[in-house]
C-alpha cells in the first residue's frame, strides 16, 4: 500500500498535516504540503491525542477553541489528521483540555466541517481494517454518547406514561394514511377531507416553544407531502426545490400559525402538482409503462434548465441513442422532448414574471434564449400574451411597479 500516497492526498484535501506516530508517542513521518503550519506537536496535545485511539474506529476530538483532529489506529501505528478548524458549531463528544496551537495560529487553519474530517479519516481506517466501518457508524460513535441515547429512551417512557395517565393520545395513524395518499393521488377533495376530520388525539410535542413546535411539525408536513408527491409522479428535484423553499419559509415564520398553515400550504400545492401531472397523462395515446430513462431525462432537463438543452447532450448524459430516447419519451409522455423542455420553461417563465423583479431579458438570458424577442415571441404563441400583460395580469404588485427595468415583450 502506498501510504504515502494517500497521505499527501489527505493532506491536500483538508489542507493540513497528516503525522504517522508510534505506539509510544514518537512521531515517525509528517506530510504536510503546507509550509505555514507548525511541523511539530506539542507534548500534551501529543499525549491526549495518543490516549484517546480505539482500534474499532477513528476518533474526532478537539479543544476548547474548535480546532479539531482525527486520530485513526493503523495496526501498529497512529495515524492523525488535522488540526482544521471545525465550522458549523462543535460536534465532537471528544474533547480535549490542551491547546495544540496559540489563538493567532488558529487563523491559518483550514474551516472544515466535522462530517468533512470524519469522513477522510473513515477512508484511512477502512484501509487498515479488514470490516468496513459505515459514514452511519462512525458518526454515531463520534457525535452521541450513551447519556444521550439514554435520554431518548427515558424520555419516551415519560410520554408514554403522562398520555396514559392524562388520557391522551396522538392523532390516528390511518388518519395521516389518507392524508398522505391524497397527496400522492392528486386528491384535493380527499386532502381536504382528512384535514377535516374529527378524531380523539393531538399533534405531537416535538419542542420546548409553542413557536419552534410548529415550526417542527410544518417541517414534517412538507418532508411526506413532498415524497408523497415523488411517488405521485412529481420530479425529484422539484419536490427537493420545493421542499427547501418552503422549510426555509416554515424557519422564518414568526407565528405558530402561520409556520403550520405553511405546511398545510405545501401539502396542498403538492397535491395539485400531482394533479397536473395526471391530468397531462389522460391522453389516451400517452403510454402508461414507467421508465427509468424518462425519469433520468426529466431530471436531467430540470436541472438544466438554465442553459440550452438539446436532445443529443441529453442522450449523451444517458448513455443512449438520441433517436432512441426520442421515441420512447414520445411515446411515453405524448409530447415531444423539445416541446417538453419549452413546456418546463414556461413554467418556469410564468413564476418569475410573478414573483421576481428580474427583467425580460434577464429572465431569457437566464433560460437559455437567444433573446428577448424570442422569448416574447414563444411566450405570446403559447399564452396569447405578452411578457409585460402577463406580469402585469398575474405578478404581484411590488414587482409589476418596477417598470424601469422592464421592455414590453
Amino acid at each position: 500500500m502506498n501510504i504515502d500516497c494517500i497521505m499527501e492526498y489527505l493532506s491536500r484535501n483538508l489542507h493540513t498535516a497528516v503525522w504517522v506516530l508510534t505506539p509510544e508517542g514518537r512521531q515517525e513521518k509528517r506530510i504536510c504540503l503546507r509550509a505555514d503550519l507548525e511541523d511539530r506537536m506539542n507534548e500534551m496535545l501529543l499525549s491526549e491525542l495518543l490516549s484517546l485511539a480505539v482500534s474499532e474506529h477513528p476518533v474526532l476530538v478537539s479543544d476548547d477553541a474548535s480546532a479539531a483532529y482525527a486520530v485513526v489506529s493503523a495496526g501498529e501505528r497512529l495515524l492523525v489528521l488535522g488540526p482544521v478548524l471545525l465550522t458549523f458549531g462543535n460536534a465532537c463528544r471528544r474533547r480535549i483540555s490542551c491547546v495544540g496551537y496559540h489563538s493567532d495560529a488558529l487563523l491559518l487553519l483550514h474551516p472544515c466541517g466535522s462530517a468533512d474530517l470524519l469522513r477522510d479519516a473513515l477512508l484511512l481506517h477502512n484501509l487498515f481494517h479488514k470490516k468496513n466501518l459505515t459514514m452511519e457508524e462512525a458518526a454515531d460513535v463520534n457525535y452521541l454518547d450513551d447519556q444521550i441515547k439514554y435520554t431518548v429512551q427515558e424520555h419516551f417512557v415519560k410520554i408514554v406514561f403522562e398520555n396514559q395517565e392524562q388520557g391522551s393520545r396522538h392523532n390516528p395513524y390511518d388518519q395521516e394514511v389518507r392524508e398522505v395518499a391524497a397527496i400522492r393521488n392528486g386528491d384535493l377533495e380527499a386532502l381536504k377531507q382528512s384535514w377535516a376530520e374529527d378524531y380523539i388525539g393531538k399533534l405531537g410535542v416535538v419542542a420546548k416553544t409553542h413557536l419552534r413546535n410548529n415550526q417542527n411539525l410544518g417541517i414534517i408536513l412538507v418532508t411526506l407531502a413532498s415524497r408523497a408527491a415523488m411517488e405521485g409522479g412529481v420530479m425529484p428535484e422539484v419536490a427537493y426545490s420545493f421542499s427547501d423553499s418552503y422549510i426555509n419559509r416554515i424557519e422564518e415564520a414568526i407565528s405558530p400559525e402561520a409556520a403550520l398553515s405553511l405546511g398545510r400550504q405545501a401539502e396542498y400545492h403538492y397535491a395539485c402538482l400531482v394533479q397536473e401531472i395526471k391530468r397531462e397523462r389522460t391522453a389516451p395515446e400517452i403510454c402508461r409503462n414507467t421508465n427509468s430513462n424518462i425519469s433520468l431525462c426529466k431530471d436531467y432537463i430540470f436541472s438544466h434548465l438554465h442553459s440550452k438543452i438539446s436532445v443529443s447532450d441529453i442522450a449523451k448524459e444517458l448513455y443512449l441513442n438520441p433517436n432512441y430516447l426520442s421515441d420512447l419519451f414520445r411515446k411515453t409522455e405524448g409530447i415531444t422532448i423539445s416541446d417538453y423542455i419549452f413546456q418546463e420553461k414556461l413554467k418556469l417563465v410564468k413564476n418569475m414574471l410573478i414573483y421576481s423583479r428580474y427583467s425580460y431579458n434577464e429572465i431569457a438570458s437566464y433560460l437559455g434564449f437567444s433573446s428577448q424577442s424570442h422569448l416574447g415571441m414563444r411566450f405570446k404563441k403559447s399564452t396569447g400574451m405578452t411578457l409585460h400583460q402577463y406580469r402585469k395580469t398575474y405578478g404581484r404588485k411590488e414587482f409589476q411597479d418596477d417598470r424601469h427595468r422592464q421592455k414590453k415583450g
